[in-house]
């Protein structure tokens, strides 16, 4: 799988995040179930239609094609919605369509704090829920991970790579220091 960015010099992908399944299946349900819906719509006019049969399939066909349309952009925006964690800074990369892609960074030496959102019983049914990561830059930026699987393990995931990249960092001060 190619990243959507490039790395820095020493930075390694960690893991990479995306939605729980839930988020995907639960659009593509809805798409069905409004299909099924258009169907019997659709045969139901034909019955009592006459002469509009033709105009009542065109219709019908339009429909068709706009709940497949719908139906692939949701494929689409699930399959390119990515949390990339690397040794050195959280990665957001989302792409709503072929042409819009967006991309926020974050170092894990900017993570202050981390907490966890698991609303509602089908969040703990399915065990997903929302990683929210504060960050120290002037504006309080916050950073999420919305709609993850199993958000204690990405929260433990986080705490650990942040620790670790402190430690480097603590590491190459005191060398610097040490040179001077």
């Amino acid at each position: 799988m190619s990243l959507p960015i490039r790395l820095q010099e020493d930075e390694v992908v960690v893991r990479i995040i995306k939605r729980h399944p839930f988020f995907l299946v639960g659009r593509l349900l809805l798409i069905a179930l409004l299909l099924m819906l258009g169907i019997v719509i659709w045969w139901w006019l034909r019955s009592i239609s006459g002469g509009l049969q033709v105009v009542v399939d065109g219709l019908m066909v339009i429909g068709a094609l706009v709940a497949l349309g719908y139906a692939a952009l949701h494929w689409y925006r699930y399959e390119n919605d990515l949390w990339i964690v690397t040794n050195q800074r959280l990665i957001d990369s989302t792409k709503m369509t072929p042409f819009d892609h967006d991309v926020k960074t974050a170092s894990l030496l900017n993570i202050q704090d981390i907490n966890i959102q698991r609303r509602g019983i089908f969040q703990t049914i399915f065990e997903y829920g929302d990683v929210i990561c504060q960050t120290a830059s002037a504006t309080g930026a916050t950073f999420q991970f919305l709609g993850v699987a199993k958000p204690a393990d990405v929260l433990d995931l986080i705490e650990d790579q942040r620790t670790l990249a402190q430690q480097r960092f603590n590491r190459t001060s005191t060398i610097k220091e040490s040179s001077l």
